[in-house]
């Protein structure tokens, strides 16, 4: 439903009326009256507070944010506003053979914009070449071939004027606009890539429903291959079962490239049990210590990857009511192998 915003005028007359509605014979017009003064206050804050909840509705869509917002929005996207550049170059010298225009020597335009030599160019008969690049970024740096600059200072045996080359002075662009922006913003959202990276790969497994974690390994079986795991942590036994895996398979096989072998498969589950003496130890402080292992396992655990030790110290000691503990059990870092992940296995109190 659209909703209109009143006009400051509006705001005020609906104050007054309310006003003389719940006061009888009060007259909030007379703008030099308490009342009157009143009136116009409130109507300027609500009129403000309008004014806020416009500027936030309009930020919340992408097509009607402002820039600032708008920048914001296209960086969640992967966009980043493109940054101003400066154009460069060729440029010829000539003068005396064996005359030398050191590096950083700097020529301007016409209209005063410098541009700078990035190296030594020691001439010849013929003259000599180098490159340049603009102090000041913008298309407006960009020069036509032939143009010429004037050497900022006298170099002794080179002429002060600099012929641009025949590739002209280019590069130079501006600040991307909000327009521009906006446009790459939208082709991104209605145009997914689908071009086959990890992350299409991960994204097509987890439009399957169950699929909450998908990892994708290059070269699995060989060049050409990619291999495709997940999980199904909201189940009991998150280890996938075969009918997760044929449903994955066909998903993927609906969506990837043409040229790539898929293969599927669920991982092998590494149950990692734990010895702990807890002290003080409760019913109560058990199954915090267990949640937050169980929480470590499932947040931070990935095929062939590594548990270390000290995380899982972290994690026993951000347990609800813990004091003080001994981990016997692991006593190192755990890791496993392409293929495996770990799982949470048994608790031992010791």
């Amino acid at each position: 439903m659209t909703i209109s915003t009143p006009t400051l005028t509006d705001i005020s007359q609906s104050i007054a009326t309310a006003i003389a509605t719940r006061l009888p014979g009060a007259d909030a017009t007379p703008p030099r009256s308490v009342l009157g003064v009143l009136t116009k206050v409130l109507a300027g804050a609500v009129d403000g507070l309008y004014g806020a909840i416009e500027s936030v509705a309009s930020d919340i869509i992408y097509d009607t944010a402002s820039s600032d917002s708008l920048v914001r929005w296209a960086g969640i996207w992967g966009l980043r506003q493109k940054a101003p550049t400066a154009a460069g170059g060729g440029v010829t010298f000539t003068g005396t053979a064996g005359a030398v225009v050191p590096a950083g020597a700097q020529m301007s335009r016409a209209d005063g914009l410098l541009y700078t030599l990035a190296a030594d160019v020691t001439l010849t008969s013929a003259g000599g070449s180098g490159t340049v690049s603009c102090a000041s970024a913008g298309a407006v740096t960009n020069t036509d071939a032939g143009g010429t600059l004037t050497l900022a200072a006298p170099l002794s045996g080179v002429s002060s004027t600099v012929s641009v080359g025949t590739g002209g002075l280019a590069g130079g662009a501006d600040l991307e606009t909000p327009a521009e922006l906006l446009a790459r913003l939208l082709l991104r959202i209605q145009q997914t890539p689908q071009g086959g990276s990890a992350a299409d790969f991960e994204e097509w497994a987890c439009s399957v429903s169950g699929v909450t974690r998908a990892w994708v390994i290059a070269g699995w079986n060989g060049v050409g291959t990619v291999g495709v795991t997940f999980m199904c942590d909201d189940r009991a036994d998150p280890i996938p079962l075969g009918a997760d895996v044929t449903a994955v398979q066909a998903a993927i096989d609906a969506a990837r490239p043409v040229a790539a072998r898929t293969y599927v498969f669920a991982p092998t589950a590494v149950p990692l049990g734990f010895t702990i003496h807890l002290n003080p130890g409760s019913t109560a402080i058990e199954a915090a210590v267990q949640a937050e292992l169980a929480s470590l396992i499932a947040n931070q655990c990935v095929p062939g990857g590594t548990l270390y030790l000290s995380h899982i110290w972290s994690a026993i000691s951000a347990a609800a009511g813990e004091v003080d503990f001994a981990l016997t059990a692991p006593a190192a870092n755990v890791s496993v192998p392409a293929g495996s992940i770990i799982t949470m296995g048994t608790i031992t109190w010791a």
